[in-house]
């Protein structure tokens, strides 16, 4: 389970509660330690004043007063009681503290021989911390959650001294004495942290959204480039350093555009201009009078045409610009196993769920349709079917066929590359199909591997990126192959 925010947003936000929180803590040891030098000072001296005090009002009311007397006076660091024995026999005027004695005579001047006092221990550092956020905790409980029963009570104070005084009527004013808290009041405390906190977080919330959102915008873009899409230019927003980054990607995104159009046209051009003199050849040859010489020369010349016409069509496509649309994956891959069975070939497909991908239709049919045909022609058959798996949709089709030598998996992706080396139209293409196939699945941000069957066969892997599943989406409708090329052209 991960406890930390994966955002920056979130680990920015949580950075500056921590360090409030600790700055809190830093000021609150700083109060203690100012308040510890006061401790045996002023409270103390307080704390006999009043107990002074108590005394001579005592002595001169009625005893059935006394109850109610004590209960106003007492406080909940100092709890008054009346009793017939003294708490603590330890005399002041024997007290070995001088200044301690000092302060016993200065508050109670003759009746000093008729107090007695036990200073038990001097607050430990345990103590203290026991002490400050059991005060904090009693002040949140108090103000926060008086009514409830359920959370734990703060823990109980220890005692820092026992004193006892002679009263007129010979009983004995006891009085226990409990360290003063330390603590602030925690309500002003928490408040304070949280309107820190709040405005804290409200400034990095508007800061970070002014770096997140274009670099959120980049990201897209990116992964829209990344599966072959044309988009806009990215609007100049944030930071400078936000904006620097985005007008790099701008320009590497118009320099890319221009090569792969570039590319495209030259590839065009070639496979259109190698027509003429194919052609011209091919008629040359019909003159020749050797029938075997002629035969052969026109044979390799129908082999070139075919490359021609295969990289013409190749490139006609990239320069068609598909627009990329959501589609249902799996009605895709049934639509072209089920042309591809109409017309004849052995092409069976497995039903799957409802698949959501970002794609160009055209260029993925005409892939998974080269990645079949070429199954069915050197394995006799063709299995598919669709699965979801980590995020990807998984397309496998298997053949029945022999399968394909470890060293040349991926040599068949090469271009013109034929392992049926007598390269006849009969047995197969011109070597272009995987290539293609290939280079447009990655180009969606996917990828084609080979893998030899254990119990004979190859299967091949085609993985996409699936759309992610947020709210209802349209779907585009599924077309026949035939259809959507004639639409692309």
């Amino acid at each position: 389970m991960r406890l930390t925010p994966r955002s920056l947003k979130g680990q920015l936000i949580a950075l500056t509660l921590l360090a409030l929180v600790v700055s809190q803590f830093v000021g609150l040891l700083f109060i203690l330690n100012d308040r510890k030098s006061t401790l045996t000072k002023e409270w103390f001296h307080n704390v006999l004043t009043r107990t002074s005090t108590v005394v001579d009002v005592l002595d001169s009311t009625p005893q059935e007063y006394h109850q109610k007397i004590l209960k106003s006076v007492s406080l909940f660091n100092l709890k008054f009681t009346v009793e017939p024995n003294p708490l603590t026999t330890e005399m002041a005027a024997d007290n070995e503290d001088h200044d301690l004695h000092n302060e016993i005579r200065k508050v109670f001047g003759d009746r000093t021989d008729k107090v007695a006092i036990t200073v038990y221990t001097k607050l430990t550092e345990e103590t203290r911390f026991e002490l400050l956020f059991g005060d904090m905790w009693r002040d949140l409980r108090r103000s926060l959650f008086k009514k409830s029963r359920l959370l734990p009570k703060a823990p109980a104070r220890p005692t820092y001294a026992r004193i006892s005084i002679a009263l007129k009527s010979g009983e004995w004013l006891d009085a226990i004495v409990m360290p003063k808290g330390f603590a602030p009041p925690a309500s002003p405390l928490l408040a304070q942290l949280l309107t820190m906190a709040v405005f804290s977080a409200l400034g990095i919330i508007a800061v970070i959204n002014r770096v997140t959102k274009p670099l959120k915008e980049l990201a897209e873009a990116a992964a829209a480039l990344g599966r072959g899409e044309t988009g806009t230019k990215l609007v100049e927003k944030g930071p400078y350093e936000v904006i620097d980054t985005v007008r790099a990607f701008n320009e590497m995104q118009d320099r890319l555009g221009r090569f792969v159009h570039d590319r495209t046209k030259m590839l065009a051009a070639l496979g259109h201009d190698l027509r003429t003199p194919i052609t011209s050849l091919r008629l040359r040859a019909e003159f020749i009078e050797d029938d075997e010489m002629r035969f052969k020369i026109i044979e390799t010349l129908d082999d070139m045409l075919q490359m021609a016409e295969a990289t013409l069509s190749f490139a006609r496509e990239e320069a068609a610009q598909e627009e990329t649309r959501l589609v249902d994956l799996g009605a895709l891959v049934s639509t072209v196993c089920a042309d591809l069975a109409d017309t004849g070939l052995e092409v069976a497909c497995q039903d799957s769920d409802q698949i959501k991908a970002r794609c160009r239709p055209v260029g993925v049919k005409r892939a998974l349709r080269n990645v079949v045909e070429n199954a069915v022609a050197y394995g006799r058959c063709a299995r598919v079917s669709v699965v979801t798996q980590a995020g990807e949709a998984i397309i496998e089709v298997d053949d029945d066929g022999p399968g394909i030598p470890e060293e040349d998996v991926e040599k068949v992706f090469k271009p013109f590359v034929r392992l049926e080396h007598s390269r006849s139209r009969d047995t197969g293409g011109v070597g272009l199909g995987l290539s293609i196939a290939r280079s447009i699945v990655r180009s969606h941000g996917g990828d084609i591997m080979l893998r030899n069957r254990g119990g004979g066969g190859l299967r091949v892997i085609i993985s996409m990126p699936v759309a992610p599943s947020k709210g209802s989406v349209k779907l585009a409708p599924v077309a026949s192959p035939d259809a959507d090329e004639k639409e692309a052209a």
